[in-house]
């Protein structure tokens, strides 16, 4: 079997089996968490944003502008209920699943949000589905 990058004839053809095991699953977990991460178009706004945002953002902040994005118009347009849920999946669910990954970090006794260590980890992939459109 090949490893993905190589092409048939070459004379530096690997075989699977012989890598490192743990090597590589490691790296499928990395990129799993990765992928997971990206899968949900909130997280690609809140990533997008804090690469080229004035760090740390408040959560208020970032609730402001993923509501305005996701409806492309003012947030005086959209009930209270619906800033709610966006700010609740935030502050529940999307920071903290990026924190667990690394991606961000999240004080929620501040209620702010920065990028963590694994930034330039997720740029390249972030760039593509930006540039892709990256609707769920």
């Amino acid at each position: 079997m090949l490893i993905r990058g190589e092409t048939l004839g070459s004379d530096v053809t690997h075989e699977l089996s012989e890598r490192d095991p743990s090597e590589f699953d490691a790296d499928g977990d990395r990129l799993d968490e990765l992928f997971d991460v990206l899968s949900h178009r909130h997280r690609r706004f809140v990533l997008d944003t804090l690469l080229t945002a004035a760090l740390p953002v408040p959560v208020k902040e970032l609730t402001t502008d993923l509501v305005e994005w996701e409806a492309n118009r003012p947030v005086s347009g959209r009930s209270g209920d619906e800033r709610d849920g966006i700010e609740i999946s935030l502050v529940h669910n999307h920071l903290p699943k990026m924190a667990d990954a690394g991606f961000v970090r999240y004080d929620a006794a501040d209620r702010t949000v920065t990028l963590a260590d694994r930034t330039d980890e997720v740029r390249p992939y972030l760039q593509a589905v930006v540039a892709d459109g990256g609707d769920d």
